[in-house]
């Protein structure tokens, strides 16, 4: 201890004129748009680079559950008679080629970085703009949603997924056509909320929630999850759903992230409805 004191009292000039280089640093960096950029994309981009170094031992551990997943995917697309087209690209991408033109483009990527317990969940992908990947993307995994890509470097992107209380997605019943506004609520992340539903509409514990297709970012009649309670919400004309998530977050490796080839036009004839 004492000599720690001789040394605190024999450095303590430099030491005091180091914090404050820091501490300038950090303003510097916090208040100007550029160097705040710059910042974040490098952190991003060191972060992104152990995340991927880690989840090589994770993945040599997981081949069971990896394998498991390609399976359903073959199943997806054999079910939605996507091999009649025909498939181009390898693992690192799938793009669809027909003679019309196709709205979606499916980007694989793997998840190297997951939280689930917090309010405000974050995914980490091993793809970035280089790969084609941009902001408002929406991912999806083999047994359905997971998020909306939020911020993009040349290697890696992150996305809000489903278990952040900042995203909300439109979905439908799928048996009715009505539709709502998926939210979680921080509880639970096997499960999440419905809310809008009109109460006249006639469902049932079971029932599959699926995405409407209304945002430009994910398809029509993604899987969601499925009712699990109803609730009717108090001298109101709505009723809140109880879903159990289709997507194991916790379990979550390989996803796919979703290019919607007309949403650019989609936005621009919406900014003109909005101007009449």
């Amino acid at each position: 201890m004492r000599n720690l004191l001789r040394f605190l009292y024999k450095y303590n000039f430099p030491i005091i004129f180091l914090v404050l280089e820091i501490f300038a640093l950090f303003l510097v960096v916090r208040n100007n748009p550029i160097p705040h950029s710059r910042a974040f994309s490098g952190i991003q981009n060191v972060n992104g680079f152990f995340y991927e170094k880690s989840y090589g031992l994770r993945q040599y551990l997981n081949l069971k559950h990896e394998n498991y997943l390609l399976a359903m995917e073959n199943s997806r697309l054999r079910s939605q008679g996507i091999e009649s087209i025909g498939l181009e690209g390898s693992f690192d991408g799938i793009s669809y080629s027909s003679e019309k033109p196709v709205a979606f483009e499916y980007i694989t990527a793997r998840v190297i970085n997951n939280s689930v317990n917090k309010q405000y969940n974050y995914l980490t992908l091993d793809k970035g703009s280089l790969s084609g990947v941009s902001a408002d993307m929406a991912v999806v995994a083999p047994d359905g949603i997971v998020g909306v890509v939020k911020n993009v470097t040349a290697h890696y992107s992150t996305v809000i997924p489903v278990l952040n209380n900042k995203l909300q997605i439109s979905v439908v019943h799928k048996k009715t056509g009505y539709f709502g506004s998926l939210v979680w609520d921080g509880k639970d992340h096997k499960q999440a909320n419905v809310n809008e539903i009109p109460i006249h509409v006639g469902m049932l514990p079971g029932d599959s929630i699926v995405t409407s297709g209304y945002s430009a970012l994910f398809p029509p009649g993604e899987m969601v999850g499925e009712i699990v309670s109803i609730a009717d919400q108090k001298g109101g004309s709505f009723s809140t759903l109880r879903i159990a998530l289709s997507t194991d977050f916790k379990r979550l490796s390989c996803v796919y992230i979703i290019h919607n080839r007309g949403r650019e036009e989609i936005r621009n004839l919406k900014l003109l409805n909005d101007d009449q």
